[in-house]
């Protein structure tokens, strides 16, 4: 998991718009990790969602032994799976699927 995550942040530093990035594992608890990524603009970011790199992520995401907490932070508020549907056009049918996948 850490091996393809590293390999997806290496190609978002490519990407038009990438600030940075981080990839953490927590001290006392391995299973714990911790992937951020900045870019400039939110035009940049959505940009992201709707990539074929973005929907590795999502299956790394879906394969984790225990459902993976997902938020987007923006200044103006703190959104979470449901932006990512929007973005890329997908509806509630995804959203489900996406909850059975990690049950």
């Amino acid at each position: 998991m850490l091996r393809a995550l590293r390999v997806l942040m290496r190609a978002a530093r490519a990407e038009k718009g990438f600030i940075t990035g981080w990839l953490d594992v927590e001290p006392d608890d391995s299973n714990s990790v911790h992937y951020e990524e900045r870019w400039q603009t939110r035009e940049d970011f959505d940009d992201q969602l709707r990539s074929s790199r973005f929907t590795r992520l999502l299956a790394l995401m879906e394969s984790a032994s225990e459902q993976p907490l997902l938020e987007f932070h923006f200044v103006s508020e703190t959104r979470g799976l449901d932006y990512v549907a929007a973005v890329r056009g997908e509806g509630a049918d995804y959203l489900q699927q996406i909850d059975e996948a990690a049950r």
